[in-house]
């Protein structure tokens, strides 16, 4: 890569960046074009020429932010823990992420633009699938996941409860509102309406 290629690399992923951070502030619509080459120190002609449409910038931001997630998400699940740990860790993660980024940019992420849907489908399917069902299925050694339930049935309800979100439309505009959302919904996916953590149904055994 020679220093032109570079320099143009490096004011993309500060237009990336910048766009990322407005996002995380005002959300996808109150945030323009100008607002983000202000704020990446670049001409509006530069996004443009980068980008093009406000609307292919979004779908580049969208992309710059998965490929981010999916290696701290990684990074999460690969690390020398127990299943509880990385389950609290994911939670508080989805929580925080929420809760830093306006509804309109989630949103956007379970949309049903065609091209966006396509990228998040092959970033799951590419990149996160086998540790996500590597992921389970050490649940199920430890006891919290039903072994009853195959990983391949698992991985197919997360995509009946993905495609719903999308179909509500069920974020909110408000940040804390998405976080409490996710703190209540993420026990009712593990345990469903009348389960119990492991833990809790043990202790209560011992009590009785």
């Amino acid at each position: 890569m020679d220093a032109y290629e570079r320099r143009v690399e490096r004011n993309r992923e500060r237009i990336l960046r910048a766009t990322l951070e407005l996002f995380q502030v005002h959300g996808i619509r109150k945030t323009t074009t100008n607002d983000i080459a202000r704020k990446a120190r670049v001409s509006p002609a530069t996004v443009y020429n980068h980008f093009g449409s406000k609307e292919d910038l979004v779908r580049a931001a969208v992309k710059y932010f998965l490929i981010s997630k999916v290696a701290e998400f990684s990074e999460i699940l690969n690390a020398d823990l127990s299943f509880m740990s990385k389950m609290e860790q994911l939670l508080s993660y989805k929580s925080d992420m929420l809760g830093q980024y306006q509804g309109d940019f989630m949103q956007t992420i379970i949309s049903e633009d065609p091209q966006i849907r396509q990228f998040v489908d092959s970033i799951y399917l590419a990149e996160m699938r086998q540790v996500i069902m590597d992921f389970y299925e050490e649940g199920k050694k430890e006891g919290y996941i039903n072994p009853e339930l195959s990983t391949e049935n698992i991985m197919r309800y997360m995509l009946i409860v993905r495609s719903g979100m999308a179909a509500e439309s069920i974020l909110s505009e408000d940040p804390k509102d998405n976080r409490r959302m996710m703190q209540e919904l993420a026990p009712l996916f593990l345990y469903g309406l009348m389960g119990r953590p492991r833990e809790a149904t043990k202790n209560n055994r011992e009590k009785q």
